[in-house]
């Protein structure tokens, strides 16, 4: 009992911590170990899994706009919108 109570609270742990990580992850700016245990995380975890893929899909999605035509009113604020209810 005392050990599922202590991998739970691991769990939960990392569940924070790796939350508040993924943009930092995605960008390449957190060391191998860091790297390496929001890996771990996310395989275990499918609430941060889903908000890693729906980061990485924006990202994309921002990356294959033009530049040239104006983001259409209100994007930013509803993907930020859209980010906060994931999370």
């Amino acid at each position: 009992m005392i050990a599922r109570l202590l991998a739970r609270w691991r769990f939960m742990r990392d569940h924070l911590w790796t939350g508040v990580r993924l943009s930092p992850y995605l960008d390449r700016e957190l060391g191998e170990a860091e790297a390496a245990r929001i890996e771990r995380h996310t395989q275990a975890c499918p609430k941060c899994h889903r908000m890693l893929e729906t980061l990485r899909n924006t990202l994309k999605g921002l990356r294959g706009l033009s530049g040239t035509d104006p983001a259409p009113v209100g994007l930013v604020d509803a993907v930020v919108e859209r980010l906060r209810a994931e999370r």
